[in-house]
């Protein structure tokens, strides 16, 4: 089987979920199985199909042993969620499954697996996205490897950098792992599960990373991390996916920059929006941020966004 790339939306690298060190891998197979400058819209497009062997193959492990994991990650999939926060706009939040069916066939010993119906913002046609080689991740042991390897790579790809110290506070750390509930203490964090990453993360994958505390008591976490310097630091898609997109890639950068600047400005009542223009603006906002980009615009909402942000300079 030729390598998997994994294309994966900022919004979900950050995202809230919890799941177990196969049902990481799995999802993330299927994920590389998928072709991302697809809309994934229609059933067929969200569907990914394999066999039994060709799993076994690429995660270096026994037919026997791959089926089990299949049947045990698949089963417990179908009852885990996605949670998605929005810091601006009406939508809170946006709660939702991974997967929207799973099949087993027994007479070709194949897996079908469609994702949720809701999954496609995140996962195609991407603007804001991380990239990575499922080789560099798929023999992490401990649970939480591949979400702090996921979300230190989005830091690095928005930094534009190969290595850089990255800092979180605590709570923030424990509530992106959905652990706000255990490890009150420093040292049980360290032990059950800083250790643990950092281990994966050096051992096997094409990142290196360090982590200290900071405060007294700890407070902080500070995330030294360099990626290997063959591995390419991108933005954009592959140049063979780009040409499939067609312009769905031209991102009108100065709509997103002036559409934050005004909310900012907002906030520090630099200027007074009207109602209209409030709401109007975090609805923009909260929907480039589940999209990645404003592709889904209509003409008319597009003349009111620029007429809007050049009337408070922003454009």
């Amino acid at each position: 089987m030729s390598e998997l790339i994994v294309y994966k939306a900022n919004e979900l690298a950050v995202s809230r979920y919890d799941l177990t060190e196969q049902e990481t891998k799995l999802i993330l197979f299927c994920i590389g199985c998928i072709n991302p400058s697809l809309s994934g819209m229609t059933i067929q497009e969200r569907t990914v199909e394999f066999g039994y062997q060709e799993y076994a193959k690429y995660m270096g492990i026994s037919n026997d042993l791959a089926y089990k994991n299949l049947t045990n990650s698949t089963r417990d999939l179908m009852n885990r969620s996605i949670e998605l926060i929005y810091p601006v706009g009406d939508i809170e939040r946006r709660i939702f499954n991974w997967a929207g069916l799973v099949e087993f066939n027994r007479k070709n010993q194949r897996v079908k697996l469609v994702f949720n119906e809701h999954l496609p913002p995140l996962l195609y046609q991407l603007k804001q996205f991380i990239k990575y080689n499922l080789e560099h991740v798929k023999s992490f042991k401990n649970k939480y490897s591949m979400r702090v390897y996921e979300w230190l790579l989005k830091e690095l790809t928005q930094k534009k950098t190969r290595n850089a110290n990255i800092k979180i506070s605590i709570d923030d750390f424990k509530f992106m792992l959905m652990l706000e509930n255990n490890y009150h203490e420093y040292k049980l964090l360290n032990h059950w599960v800083l250790k643990p990453i950092a281990k994966d993360l050096n051992t096997y994958s094409n990142m290196h990373v360090s982590i200290t505390k900071h405060g007294r008591p700890a407070d902080t976490l500070i995330f030294q991390c360099e990626l290997d310097k063959l591995v390419e630091i991108t933005t954009d898609v592959d140049s063979k996916v780009t040409k499939e997109l067609g312009t769905a890639y031209n991102e009108p950068d100065p709509l997103i920059s002036g559409l934050r600047k005004t909310l900012h400005d907002a906030l520090t009542a630099k200027v007074q929006l009207s109602g209209f223009e409030a709401k109007f603006l975090s609805d923009m906002q909260s929907k480039y941020d589940l999209n990645g980009s404003f592709s889904w615009l209509t003409e008319k909402q597009l003349t009111t966004l620029r007429n809007i942000l050049t009337k408070y300079g922003s454009l």
